[in-house]
């Protein structure tokens, strides 16, 4: 069976990893074998929100043949430019992309899903995702997007925060 890595982009930040997490979450809640992994160390707020919440760090990936197999599935979240994914991306099967931020550069050898939404925060997408999905949002990672949307948007003021971002914190 396949597997699908769920991954925010390098340098991460605290929507990025929670990002990850939380859609990891969602796909497995609707039936899917799915992990977050992350693209670098984490900052001194991401660990914090993290081991507040009772979660460890996902597996830290420098290249995708670290744990890609040949039927494994990549979802990027908080990210689509090709400078800002893992390396070895172009070996990948990308089978979706979440994000609130411009449209980059990458391209994929087939379709896939694409949400994109002129928000503050990829966590108000995804907690959109499982309103849509009709699926609970387990405590635990309620606090992880609840705090990585608080963190994107600078406590809501932020020029790039909308009243979706408020609405979806709420």
């Amino acid at each position: 069976m396949s597997k699908i890595f769920v991954t925010g982009h390098k340098s991460p930040d605290t929507d990025s990893v929670c990002a990850a997490i939380a859609y990891a979450n969602l796909l497995k809640q609707t039936g899917h074998d799915a992990v977050a992994i992350c693209a670098g160390d984490l900052n001194k707020e991401t660990k914090y929100v993290l081991d507040h919440f009772g979660f460890t760090h996902p597996q830290a990936v420098s290249h995708f043949s670290q744990v890609l197999g040949p039927d494994d599935k990549v979802v990027l979240v908080d990210h689509n430019e090709s400078k800002q994914i893992i390396d070895g991306y172009k070996s990948m099967n990308m089978c979706g992309v979440i994000d609130h931020h411009r449209i980059g550069d990458f391209e994929t050898d087939g379709p896939v899903f694409i949400r994109m939404e002129p928000v503050g925060c990829t966590n108000t997408i995804l907690t959109k995702l499982y309103i849509e999905n009709n699926q609970e949002i387990p405590k635990n990672i309620a606090g992880l997007m609840l705090s990585a949307i608080i963190s994107d948007t600078v406590l809501f003021r932020s020029p790039t925060c909308t009243e979706t971002d408020k609405e979806m914190a709420h």
